[in-house]
């Protein structure tokens, strides 16, 4: 199968995706139900992001991260037990971030995100998407 057409399917499925909705802990209320079953679309980093970058969140602890010129990548994703607003992400089999989500709403989410190799802090802004958006013709 194609790879675009496999990329559809990820698509297709995080968005079919159901929300599943765990207890906050005592330690930290915030309720990551809003993280699943949307596309979020990057719109600020500390350097600019590759155009049409994205992270799809699945309930299963799956991560997709892709953008119009980078290859997918699918990682994973679990929350600290003590603070649910903790993410921690692997790839390759390897911690590549931990991120805080300081804010989490129906369209806005943003994290302060540390990556493992560099230990750099990163404040990452996204959007939820809401309508349809093709990636755009990059010059050749």
């Amino acid at each position: 199968m194609p790879k675009r057409a496999i990329l559809t399917h990820i698509l297709v499925l995080a968005l079919l995706a159901p929300a599943v909705h765990s207890q906050p802990s005592k330690t930290d209320s915030r309720d990551l139900t809003q993280l699943f079953g949307r596309i979020w679309k990057v719109t600020k980093a500390p350097s600019e992001p590759a155009p049409g970058s994205i992270y799809i969140f699945l309930t299963n602890g799956t991560l997709l991260e892709t953008s119009c010129v980078e290859t997918y990548r699918i990682a994973t994703w679990t929350t600290d037990k003590n603070k649910p607003s903790l993410l921690h992400v692997v790839e390759d089999g390897r911690p590549a971030f931990t991120a805080v989500i300081t804010e989490l709403s129906g369209d806005a989410m943003q994290l302060e995100q540390i990556l493992a190799r560099s230990n750099e802090k990163r404040h990452i802004l996204l959007k939820a998407v809401e309508r349809e958006f093709v990636c755009p013709d990059l010059p050749k």
